[in-house]
């Protein structure tokens, strides 16, 4: 007997099943897909215990017949592509006929469809075996039903998540695809409740706006500023790609909400999003990111889309279209921030201010050079003229001897100072002084050492902070006025689990109707503001982190009380600009290097660069 064998085709479809459904969401991706692609204008999304039991999609598209009702369950069964050069310039969100054999795969799935009203056809498919197929009266359009997801599958089963966190999810999809479909309705229920509700809006950038006010708030929609390419040149074409959308403010920053668009398909490609990171840390000088709602409209042949199992990434063919998209972003930043940029040279003809030097040396009588270094008990007389010993010829070298430039501290020699408390290292590093009240500078045995004095602090207040709140319950403070979150249901869903956490911490929430949530006591530590950005920050993570994946209120706490530890010690660190004595730039270097972790603040920014000799020998060319 041989070894290999081959596989049975339902054994193939539940492996292929697996690729493209991970979850009610999956299933919810690829229903909506079709009715988008099916010329739909209404889609409604009907689900039971966040989509595990039983999920429907109804919509008013084309429809299908009663042959092509069976033949969707096929595998590689499509009307979307019918060769290899269909399928370079795929214009539809569905292609490769996958998605419902998939799911009939793993499900119970009942699909009602007509392409006339009256005359449609039912199909009833149990773990990809045909049941039932037979006429049946329906409007035009289809409504697919699947039930039981993974039944057959309990392995796979166990894998999904509480109610709750799936149902979070599924509304995830649905919103980012009516963001990508302004015109067209959606409607999202839970349990027969209404859970979202998009109402189509006109195309274009107000309309685009208008739809993110319905999900997100109209106050959101509000602080957001265009993205735009340059317009085309009088006389010229428009071009075929454009970029397009909208970037949020830094106050946006409260809430991870990033959505990215190909050719109006929902994407979670690295590429684009690791632009946008790098865009903001050069303009802004920041790792906290904005809200992002980002469409490229791309020519079908320019990206290739048949690169990923749930087409979540895709493949631009033009190389350059990433430099573009950063150059568009960084003009949207800057705007977002209230910058207009300047210019990058003086205009023709304005003067031009000289080189002023103002602390080394003086003039020399009667030229325009500087006089070379020289000690204070050696400066020339400013004047023969002058008596020695009168008034006037004491003040000029009194003068002339503010102008030389003096160590702020001597690098006198001192104890060596650990570099790491783990593993007891010393180094003979010497204090040299501080730079602009910001940076303290150390002399090492293989170079010069930068210490941001800010951040070295924050990591010092930070592991000293979190010893003591995890032994305690952090104290409450009740609000005047309540703090009103308006919230989108996804993110409301996500923000209401998180309740019995939040209050092991001091936050009393209170659900209001809708998606609103009202914040009735933060804890003592944080301001209000501070206390708003880690709430709208927690509600946009979208079930990323462990507790949003099912952790008990005990990760929760754990969590925030990290948070707050991080928080605390960003206010209360000693500030940018602020001199520090000798004394107090030791005591703080020497408790830095005993730290945990000396080298990073609790926010990721580094604390502590190093020049070593040979790179200051490189840059002064003594070295190759």
């Amino acid at each position: 007997m041989p070894e290999i064998q081959l596989l049975s085709d339902h054994l193939i479809s539940q492996i292929a099943a697996g690729e493209v459904v991970e979850r009610p969401s999956s299933v919810v991706k690829e229903l909506v897909e079709n009715a988008l692609d099916a010329g739909a204008t209404q889609i409604e999304v009907d689900l039971e215990a966040g989509g595990k039991r039983r999920l429907k999609i109804t919509d008013d598209g084309v429809g299908m017949g009663k042959d092509d009702a069976l033949l969707a369950f096929d595998r590689h069964a499509t009307s979307k592509i019918g060769s290899f050069e269909d399928l370079e310039k795929v214009g539809t969100l569905g292609f490769r006929g996958e998605a419902l054999a998939s799911i009939a795969a793993v499900a119970r799935v009942e699909l009602l469809t007509a392409t006339a009203s009256g005359e449609g056809h039912r199909v009833r498919i149990e773990g990809g075996r045909v049941k039932v197929a037979e006429p049946a009266a329906r409007a035009r359009g289809t409504t697919l039903e699947v039930a039981s997801l993974f039944f057959n599958v309990p392995a796979r089963r166990k894998f999904l998540k509480k109610p709750e966190t799936e149902l979070r999810h599924c509304l995830q999809v649905v919103q980012g695809y009516a963001l990508a479909r302004p015109d067209v309705r959606f409607t999202v229920r839970s349990q027969g409740r209404t859970s979202l509700e998009a109402l189509p809006v006109p195309e274009g950038s107000k309309g685009l706006r208008e739809r993110i006010g319905q999900i997100f708030g109209a106050a959101f929609s509000r602080s957001l500023v265009t993205i735009e390419e340059e317009e085309s040149p009088a006389g010229q074409e428009p071009p075929l790609e454009r970029i397009h959308g909208f970037v949020g403010t830094p106050e946006t920053t409260q809430g991870r909400r990033l959505f990215v668009f190909v050719n109006r398909r929902l994407l979670r490609d690295r590429s684009v999003l690791a632009t946008f990171y790098r865009a903001v840390r050069e303009v802004w000088r920041s790792d906290h990111y904005p809200a992002l709602f980002l469409f490229l409209d791309l020519p079908p042949e320019e990206v290739d889309v048949n690169v990923h199992p749930q087409k979540a990434e895709v493949r631009f063919r033009d190389s350059s279209l990433l430099y573009r998209l950063m150059e568009v972003l960084r003009r949207a930043l800057d705007r977002a921030r209230g910058e207009v940029p300047a210019p990058l040279s003086s205009p023709r003809g304005a003067p031009s201010a000289p080189f002023v030097w103002q602390g080394l040396g003086e003039r020399s009588p009667g030229t325009s050079d500087p006089q070379s270094w020289r000690r204070v008990d050696e400066v020339a007389e400013p004047s023969p003229t002058l008596p020695y010993g009168s008034s006037e010829r004491n003040a000029a070298a009194e003068a002339t001897a503010q102008r030389l430039a003096a160590a702020a501290f001597p690098p006198v020699e001192r104890a060596p100072v650990p570099l790491s408390g783990r593993s007891g290292e010393k180094r003979p590093f010497r204090l040299l002084g501080q730079y602009k009240g910001t940076l303290i500078l150390l002399e090492g045995p293989d170079g010069l050492y930068l210490i941001d004095q800010h951040v070295a602090h924050e990591r010092i207040l930070y592991e000293r902070l979190r010893r003591d709140l995890d032994q305690q319950e952090p104290p409450s403070q009740s609000l005047v006025s309540p703090l009103l979150l308006e919230l989108s249901s996804a993110e409301s869903l996500r923000l209401r689990e998180l309740i019995p956490g939040l209050e092991g911490v001091g936050f009393r929430l209170e659900p209001l109707s809708g998606h609103d949530v009202a914040v009735a006591a933060v804890p003592t530590a944080l301001t209000q503001d501070e206390a708003e950005q880690i709430l709208r920050g927690l509600a946009a993570e979208g079930g990323s982190s462990a507790e949003g994946e099912g952790g008990g209120p005990e990760q929760v706490r754990r969590d925030l009380l990290e948070t707050l530890a991080a928080n605390l010690s960003c206010r209360n660190a000693v500030k940018m600009h602020h001199p520090l004595r000798a004394e107090e730039m030791e005591a703080l270097v020497a408790e830095l290097f005993v730290a945990e972790n000396p080298y990073a603040c609790p926010h990721g920014r580094p604390i502590v660069l190093q020049m070593t000799d040979g790179d200051l020998e490189r840059r002064f060319g003594r070295r190759k």
